[in-house]
């Protein structure tokens, strides 16, 4: 039985072969401790980092190599710019459609009895309009970090960041954006969401390995680093300074991963953003279609300007149940609160969750007619 995969917002699969390879091939070329030592292994591997920060600088629209920072997923880069850039007092606004990487790094920093901070929601649900009326109408002249999902990875809205970014430098308010759903996916350029950290998964939709991520600042910026260790500069001080990239990549970067990224992100670009947006938009019209004409089958928060992301619940079967039965049936999805509980609050999941179909361009029609097929009949077992 062949595997039909719509478990892509968690991350992606199958990955191109030009990935698996240049993943190989980095044992070989680029073996060594990237900016450590004059030995072929370590300076192939210090072109090879270099190399990917160049290429993630032209698929996002930005210029500046050294301002793209490598941690292990976007949720390290997201702790990062967050702890890095709060302030030590004032107000912090996100979203009721953020992912516990946001939440649970803004409570802890709120929660800090060194620091005198508190935290704001904002509904992002509704049209643009709506939306950014409520965040406006929360900001107060205490807050001083906003942050951001540019899209959900609950249900693939997106959000209008850009003028959410726009409403912020105009504020003098710090902005970072979770872009681990849209990063090769959605066509957008750093150096237009007016963000000053921008947080990217690799092994999602730029499909690169598990255990790389990546943040891009704005330039002149010297955000607080949160993990200290050695970077190969200025070893004899015990300060972890300097500028970036070095200021916030202690230890050693994950070379193998960073070279399939470079290899995922290329092959995004051969096969363009803007056509992987638009077969994204035609698999998820046609899944949630025939979800809505399923009896029972309720389709939450999907719209038009979203990812190829569809949560959905079959009435009087829990998400557990039918998520098993299509894994039984080789197909691949994800049920529960899928680490993002005040988006499912604001659907009425919160106490059971839902199924959630993560889709990519490489998904074919037929697979959902596949799963269609299953949620159909699931229940008549019950």
């Amino acid at each position: 039985m062949s595997l039909c995969y719509f478990d892509s917002a968690a991350t992606s699969w199958p990955k191109p072969k030009s990935v698996i390879k240049a993943v190989e091939n980095s044992f070989y070329t680029s073996g060594g401790n990237p900016g450590r030592s004059y030995h072929p292994l370590s300076l192939g591997a210090a072109r090879a980092v270099y190399s990917c920060r160049e290429t993630l600088c032209t698929l996002f629209g930005t210029d500046k190599p050294e301002n793209v920072v490598f941690f292990y997923n976007t949720t390290h880069a997201l702790n990062a710019a967050i702890k890095g850039l709060a302030p030590k007092s004032g107000r912090i606004i996100f979203s009721n459609l953020e992912h516990n990487s946001v939440i649970r790094p803004v409570y802890a920093l709120c929660n800090d009895e060194n620091l005198d901070l508190e935290y704001d929601v904002f509904n992002a649900l509704g049209n643009d309009k709506d939306v950014l009326s409520d965040f406006e109408m929360r900001l107060t002249d205490d807050t001083k970090l906003a942050v951001v999902t540019m899209a959900s990875n609950v249900c693939g809205k997106i959000l209008p960041v850009k003028q959410i970014g726009e409403i912020c430098r105009k504020r003098g308010i710090k902005f970072v954006v979770d872009c681990a759903q849209t990063g090769g996916c959605v066509p957008f350029e750093f150096d237009a969401l007016f963000a000053d950290a921008a947080c990217f998964a690799g092994h999602k939709s730029l499909y690169g390995p598990q255990g790389c991520g990546f943040c891009i600042f704005a330039d002149g910026l010297s955000p607080k680093s949160v993990i200290q260790g050695g970077n190969g500069v200025n070893s004899a001080s015990f300060m972890m300074e300097g500028p970036l990239p070095e200021r916030l990549e202690a230890g050693t970067v994950g070379t193998p991963a960073i070279c399939g990224l470079k290899a995922g992100a290329e092959y995004v670009m051969r096969v363009g953003v803007e056509n992987i947006f638009r077969q994204g938009n035609v698999l998820s019209e046609k899944l949630c279609d025939g979800l809505r004409n399923i009896s029972g089958v309720t389709v939450y928060g999907q719209s038009k300007n979203s990812t190829p992301c569809v949560l959905f619940n079959k009435q009087g079967i829990k998400s557990e149940r039918i998520a098993m039965l299509l894994a039984q049936n080789g197909i691949c999805v994800r049920s529960g609160l899928h680490c993002a509980p005040l988006a499912h609050k604001a659907f009425g999941t919160l106490q059971n969750g839902a199924v959630r179909a993560s889709l990519s361009h490489m998904n074919k029609p037929n697979e959902i007619d596949r799963l269609l097929k299953v949620v159909n009949l699931a229940g008549q077992d019950v």
